[in-house]
């Protein structure tokens, strides 16, 4: 590039970035973000403009080989940050708290309520009782609307507070890190500190963390559909397809790129920035549909008796008004009806009453608890390494029945180093620390060129003085590189001179052909400098497959040895051997190979390799070596896949490794039993559908399996009705990711394409942690089970209660006045009781190890049992008996000056408040919904349960005595306890009448024991006497573990 264009762009550079005028920065970040919009003319603009991409490099301060200099720059790169911005996208903006109390007020029922309280207060005035209460007719209706106000406002809360925990959790997800290359060492760093000039090491799996252009490319294609909407892989090289698009993602091959434009510099930024896209919501859950549906049935059963209780009021109302409100006009042969205009007040109290009806029956708290369930768990997982990306995925763990499981990373530790081998034709077994001694200086060499050239591994001396050595990159990789520094007489830095040396442009053209998951190996083509040939192809795979492909073995002198049958069958021993140790086997080989026609240019050449066919290149090899990689098995997995198997869920190791190692580890951690089946991914691909009926029950390991056998495994286990997780590192695991009912992708060695395909990110590749999710699947599905029995059970006694004095006050003998039991505004107390505090209590129960002894729970299982009906409707049958028994005989009891109620309002209090404390009393019986004796187990380690139990008899307290605050009462100067409060329609009650509530309440708690015991012993009998001999009858003792 001439002066002239340097200015030029130094003056354009002063032009867009006037605030940073001084900058040493010549390229503006518009004109990099005008780079990315030329598409296929990006490259000739380069080199036109820029004079190439290295030039370009230059300009922006960085090096395509070692990257951008850290000690020139400094900590976070401060100038080039303000100069070319940060890498993070526009944020929706958080939702507006004022906005979701309007949005809560949006409730038909909520809008009716307001609607006639507003009514009852216009009313209350234009049409009072007496002249004496016109002054204070409008307080029955701002206590409703504070009752509504106070209910949304708690409403609001909770979703404001499950709005912060999620947008906390999503931020958590996009911890990204990225693969570059400062001050030519490799290093890992998060995805938002991305700088322009970085230079990024990009492989397959690896989303594209911004945009930039192409340096280096080993068959480098990418899938740019979250861009364009093209499924095509886009091919990518340093000329003509050069520019790479943050968002999309490396699907084949591996190569460099250099950042160009971060954050809203990039297309993908600025579609973001343009669009304000609001990111991806999750929708309901299966069990939040389960539950709205069975909320609508509830609700339409609460409609109907609201509708059926105002329709009884009206009859009632006018049949009392003409019994006996009326007078016979003998002299006009008719009844003169007395009918007053305030009469009209009554008929706005019955809708108010009927809508308050349908208030307390739809059981908005149901979803609410679900919310609060998979917030509070989603949180709580994330300790136990669990990272939730789709809140449907907490519950379905839960029901989850299968588990199809990675080896490495996964059962084993991840730790693999070379123990065993068999080198240059003479086996060594685990005596691999003679390897120096026993081979020839030029076989060394072969074979440290044919690990570092099929390695993109690295590794790096570790913090910890104690340790030796921390590996960047494939763990396989990284045991052969060990190999070379630990027995090879090689250092960190040796290695890597060797394949920078092996993979420079100086050297010549060279060309990486990928691991392919079908072909179950990868090579790596070089110009060959010191040999006759123009280049050499190193290959390594598995090694069944690789030693086919051998026609040759090298000795330990250097030269070839012919591979023939009985030499072939030598080497397959050799690997059984190892195979049977549960060691993973690899092949290392070589070629020497010349092209077929001499080439005119570079350019020519390099088009040759990019469009070569690796499998017509991959046949006669020779062998180098065959090497056994321990992995050892995670200590805490045998009793995982234990636990497992004790839940009621079959664990199957699906793995692309030899099947005797797979049978090996299988069997060494316990997923392999004596009659389970072993099979390899090309036998079962071919077998008919009936065929894998029949072996799938036993079927425990797939070996050699590719991508799509695990697809194919994970679609007919579903289509027999099984709940189906899945776990996956790589980028062709996504398929069976998205089919599996679960996706669980690795946090340390997934690929971010599978990360993106999966549900959970296990955050430490550990299966002991997958467990733990269904632990906490199931204590999620068992919450809300149990806040189910306890809202349904407030439920059946207020709608009954209500509906049943209705009824009965059309008999009582009163001037057409009817008060129910409870008060709209005590009504919507006991709804938020139910709805928020219950849920909040009950549905944030830690989950208990008991929970994995039970088998999962089915796809289709009613959310409500047998043995919750039971308890929902032995705890209503009491709760009702004792509140029938208040309603209709507190006025008449009588024992000398001892008077258990004085007058209505005392009663209702009364009645008011014992149903307050059957439910704070309840809510520790709905802990066990499966008769278990022990309801107050772990009770008092549960905070929220605790402090809401002591918060709602707190506020019940002021509610109950609210009389002696009211301000209304204090104006008229009867604020001395014997007035009920005309905004909670409560009058203070005595000690006596505190015990006899208390009292009420508690008793149901040994009422609960007898519903247990009277349950179990039925069940006891009705096991009994299922059985026709004593060996398949069960007892007592087998109902408990049961239970």
């Amino acid at each position: 590039m001439d002066l002239d264009s340097h200015q030029q762009i130094k003056a354009a550079s002063k032009d867009e970035n006037a605030g940073n005028s001084n900058s040493k920065f010549v390229v503006p970040a518009e004109a990099l973000y005008s780079l990315s919009q030329k598409k296929d003319t990006a490259w000739k603009t380069i080199t036109q403009d820029y004079g190439g991409s290295l030039n370009l490099a230059k300009l922006l301060l960085t090096d395509v080989k070692l990257g951008l200099n850290m000690t020139a720059e400094g900590e976070g790169f401060p100038e080039r940050t303000l100069f070319y911005g940060k890498n993070e996208y526009p944020e929706p903006a958080p939702i507006n708290i004022f906005k979701i109390f309007i949005d809560s007020l949006n409730d038909f029922t909520l809008l009716m309520l307001i609607f006639f309280a507003f009514l009852s207060m216009a009313l209350g005035v234009a049409f009072p009782d007496s002249e004496d209460e016109r002054a204070v007719g409008w307080v029955e209706g701002l206590a409703i609307l504070i009752a509504v106000a106070l209910v949304s406002s708690v409403t609001t809360i909770n979703d404001y507070s499950k709005e912060k925990k999620f947008r906390s959790l999503n931020s958590e997800a996009k911890i990204i890190k990225v693969k570059v290359i400062r001050n030519g060492l490799n290093q890992n760093v998060l995805i938002n500190t991305l700088q322009v000039g970085d230079l990024v090491e990009l492989e397959q799996g690896d989303q594209v963390p911004a945009d930039g252009i192409c340096v280096e490319s080993n068959q480098l294609k990418t899938d740019e559909a979250s861009l364009t909407g093209e499924t095509d892989l886009v091919k990518k090289n340093t000329t003509d397809f050069l520019f790479l698009y943050a968002g999309t993602n490396v699907a084949e091959g591996s190569g460099k790129m250099l950042i160009t434009g971060v954050g809203t510099n990039s297309e993908w930024g600025r579609t973001l920035l343009t669009i304000k896209e609001a990111g991806e919501e999750d929708g309901k859950t299966p069990l939040e549909e389960k539950l709205d549906k069975l909320s609508e049935n509830i609700g339409k059963l609460g409609m109907s008796i609201a509708s059926l209780t105002f329709v009884i009021l009206i009859i009632g109302y006018i049949a009392r008004k003409l019994i006996n409100t009326t007078t016979w006009l003998e002299e006009h042969g008719k009844f003169d009806d007395i009918w007053e205009t305030n009469n009209v007040v009554d008929i706005v109290k019955f809708f108010v009453i009927a809508v308050t009806i349908v208030v307390v029956a739809v059981p908005e708290g149901l979803p609410l608890a679900v919310t609060i369930a998979l917030a509070y768990s989603v949180r709580k997982m994330m300790k136990d390494q669990n990272l939730v990306r789709h809140l449907a995925a907490c519950e379905t763990m839960g029901g989850a029945n299968n588990i199809c499981s990675d080896k490495t990373g996964t059962l084993t530790l991840n730790q693999m180093r070379v123990t065993h081998g068999f080198f240059a034709g003479k086996y060594f077994g685990d005596q691999i620390r003679s390897l120096m001694l026993s081979l020839n200086p030029n076989v060394l060499q072969i074979l440290i060129d044919a690990i570092v050239s099929n390695s993109k591994a690295n590794l790096v001396k570790h913090k910890d003085v104690n340790k030796e050595y921390e590996t960047q990159g494939s763990k396989t990789e990284a045991a052969l590189l060990l190999l070379l520094v630990k027995h090879l007489n090689q250092t960190i830095e040796s290695y890597r001179e060797r394949r920078d040396e092996l993979m420079s442009e100086t050297r010549g053209p060279h060309i990486q052909f990928p691991f392919s998951s079908k072909e179950k190996r990868m090579s790596t083509l070089i110009t060959n400098t010191e040999g006759e040939t123009r280049y050499r192809l190193f290959t390594k795979g598995a090694s069944e497959i690789v030693i086919k492909l051998c026609t040759k073995i090298m000795k330990t002198d250097g030269t070839l040895e012919d591979m023939t049958k009985e030499k072939e069958h030598e080497m397959m021993h050799y690997i059984e051997e190892m195979a049977n140790q549960g060691l993973r086997t690899l092949c290392l080989a070589y070629r020497d190979v010349d092209p077929s026609y001499d080439f005119n240019s570079l350019e020519e050449e390099n088009n040759y390799l990019q469009n070569l066919d690796p499998s017509t290149i991959e046949e006669d090899l020779v062998c180098i070596a065959i090497v056994g990689i321990k992995d050892p098995l995670r200590p805490e997995v045998p009793g995982a896949v234990a636990q497992c198997r004790k839940s009621g869920i079959t664990v199957r190791m699906v793995t692309g490794d030899n099947i005797l190692t797979a049978k090996y580890i299988a069997k060494e951690c316990g997923i392999l039993t004596n009659d389970g089946i072993a099979i390899e991914g090309p036998v079962f691909r071919q077998m008919t559908d009936e065929q894998i009926d029949e072996i799938l029950p036993k079927l425990q390991v797939m070996a050699r399996s590719s991508p799509r056998d695990k697809f194919l495994l994970v679609k007919y286990l579903k289509r027999k009705g099984n709940v189906v997780a899945v776990t996956g590192d790589g980028t062709n695991d996504a398929p069976a990711l998205k089919e599996a009912d679960v996706g669980l992708s690795m946090g340390l060695s997934g690929t971010q394409v599978a990360k993106e395909a999966s549900d959970i990110v296990i955050l430490d590749d550990n299966f002991s942690s997958i467990v733990k999710s269904v632990l906490w699947g199931r204590s999620i599905f068992n919450n809300i089970r149990k806040f189910l029995t306890f809202q349904l059970t407030v439920n059946v006694v207020a709608l009954i209660l209500t509906i049943v004095s209705a009824i009965s006050s059309i008999f009582e003998n009163h001037n057409g006045h009817y008060q129910p039991p409870l008060s709209p505004v005590q009504m919507l107390w006991i709804n938020l009781i139910m709805d928020t505090f219950a849920a909040l209590a009950l549905a944030t129960e830690e989950p208990v190890p008991e929970l994995l002894d039970k088998k999962p729970h089915g796809r289709k299982d009613s959310l409500i049992t047998k043995r919750m009906w039971v308890s929902i409707l032995g705890q209503a049958l009491y709760q009702l008996t004792v509140l029938f028994v208040l309603y209709y005989g507190v006025l008449s009891y009588r024992n000398g000056a001892f008077i258990l109620a004085r007058n209505d309002d005392e009663r209702r209090t009364l009645i008011f408040n014992s149903f307050v404390f059957c439910q704070v009393f309840n809510e520790y019986n709905a802990r066990k919904i499966n008769f278990e004796y022990d309801i107050f187990s772990g009770a008092f380690k549960s905070f929220y349960l605790i402090g809401i139990s002591v918060l709602i008899v707190l506020l019940q307290a002021v509610m109950i005595n609210f009389a002696f605050y009211d301000p209304v009462l204090i104006a008229e100067g009867k604020n001395n306890g014997e007035v009920a409060s005309r905004f909670t329609q409560t009058i203070p009650l005595g000690w006596y009448q505190w015990l006899i509530s208390i009292t009420i309440g508690f008793l149901s708690i040994p009422y609960g024991y007898v519903i247990r015991f009277v349950a179990r012993t039925v069940l006891y009998f009705v096991e009994k006497t299922k059985g026709d001999n004593s060996s398949n009858r069960v007892g007592i003792a087998d109902i408990e573990s049961d239970l």
